[in-house]
């Protein structure tokens, strides 16, 4: 039994809003460009990796997503991490 697409699609969406505000909050308190988009980018990721398992990427026809939600976005958080952290060693 699966479980409503419609609901996992609003969830993962609504926790993607919410890593857009917290990475703006973090943006507009630090001013720092970089560590606002490796928050926006792992809150991101994670968003969709809640639901990495449900029936709402071969419902919607966005099995893409999941396969990059899966294997190539956390490479893009791996690479960002390490060049926050190199930026910010330099400093």
């Amino acid at each position: 039994m699966f479980a409503d697409p419609l609901f996992d699609l609003n969830l993962s969406l609504f926790f993607l809003g919410l890593s857009v505000v917290v990475a703006l909050i973090i943006l507009a308190i630090t001013r720092k460009k970089l560590l606002a988009l490796v928050v926006f980018s792992v809150l991101g990721n994670l968003s969709f990796l809640i639901n990495i398992g449900s029936f709402m990427f071969d419902s919607y026809n966005i099995k893409w997503l999941q396969i990059f939600s899966l294997l190539i976005w956390p490479l893009l958080n791996m690479y960002l991490i390490i060049k926050y952290f190199k930026n910010k060693k330099q400093k």
